[in-house]
């Protein structure tokens, strides 16, 4: 009879003391890995520098793209805003699948045009140069224009030059425009005639 009993707590006390050895290696392990990553020490581990080797950049667009910009504001019409180099995932967001959309999250448009009262964006621009070797170095992704496509964003591509003839500038920024926004300028300049 006791060596039953013994036999018995034998066989409930080895699963017990291993149960608790896995508790304390679980619990050695995760607090190793609080005290590595955790938040107070700022994601920053023992083995990465503490000071980030960078330098600023000598510019941030190329002086043919800020003078583009520039006589882009004096086409414009007021209730318009444009900004040089904005980021596709801050155009475009995925449904579903996200491998398409991975494609162009490092992508940009050199120039998006948004609607100031809501910042919904009417208009992406494309600039390219005259230079054939510069458009191969600057083109832009196929899907960037086909996730603008898909959400009724129109493109339009304009090659910078030395001088602008802003008129021009005006009608192709104007015609790119989505027609709604056309009709929204039209309805505003006819409300606004002083004339009538």
């Amino acid at each position: 009879m006791g060596l039953l009993l013994e036999s018995n707590v034998k066989d409930v006390v080895i699963p017990i003391v291993i149960l608790v050895m896995i508790f304390l290696v679980a619990g050695l392990i995760i607090y190793g890995l609080k005290h590595k990553y955790g938040k107070d020490r700022g994601m920053i581990t023992k083995d990465e520098p503490k000071t980030i080797n960078v330098e600023l950049k000598k510019c941030y667009m190329q002086p043919n793209e800020v003078e583009f910009l520039k006589n882009l504001y004096k086409v414009l019409p007021a209730e318009f805003i444009a900004f040089p180099r904005v980021g596709v995932d801050n155009l475009v967001q995925p449904k579903n699948d996200k491998v398409l959309y991975n494609t162009i999250l490092s992508q940009y448009v050199d120039v998006c045009v948004f609607l100031k009262s809501t910042m919904q964006p009417v208009l992406a621009i494309d600039l390219y140069e005259a230079s054939p070797v510069a458009q191969q170095l600057k083109q832009l992704h196929p899907n960037v224009t086909k996730a603008l496509k898909a959400v009724n964003i129109p493109m339009l591509s304009y090659q910078l030059s030395e001088e602008y003839s802003l008129v021009e500038l005006r009608t192709k920024v104007i015609d790119a425009m989505p027609g709604k926004m056309i009709a929204m300028l039209k309805e505003k300049v006819k409300n606004n005639n002083i004339f009538d």
